[in-house]
């Protein structure tokens, strides 16, 4: 509904995610906001998308993990937020975590309708590689 996208809410969770620890207080204004409306949303994807890549440019993978955690929680049927999870866990060393995430990722773009082909072939693409890379035999 529009009433999810206040500005303000929209800004405060935004700048909340770029400080240490926000991840986790903009997650628990979340399951918050879920409780009253389980489809809430308190930021869009993309813009927190961005936002744990920065963190990873910056080799901040701890708290790129928990950004892209967070994303994965509010959009639970995105393809690309798990395969952005999933580039987090695999910087951050968590190969277990990655091969799931990348594994959840291919799954759910087998029923997404949301992102255009071209978007789908790319994530696909880059998921097929983590699993591929993450369940070569170790040497």
């Amino acid at each position: 509904s529009a009433d999810d996208f206040k500005p303000s809410v929209q800004v405060q969770a935004l700048s909340m995610i770029d400080e240490p620890g926000g991840a986790q207080k903009v997650r628990e204004m979340l399951q918050d906001a879920r409780k009253k409306d389980p489809s809430a949303t308190l930021f869009p994807e993309a813009t927190v998308n961005i936002i744990g890549y920065e963190f990873l440019q910056g080799g901040d993978n701890r708290s790129a993990v928990e950004v892209m955690k967070l994303n994965a929680e509010a959009y639970p049927n995105s393809p690309n937020a798990y395969d952005s999870l999933g580039d987090a866990y695999l910087a951050a060393g968590q190969k277990e975590s990655a091969l799931a995430a990348s594994k959840k990722c291919l799954e759910l773009l087998q029923t997404d309708t949301k992102d255009p082909q071209q978007q789908k072939d790319a994530i696909k693409a880059s998921a097929e590689g983590k699993v591929k890379q993450l369940s070569a035999p170790v040497q």
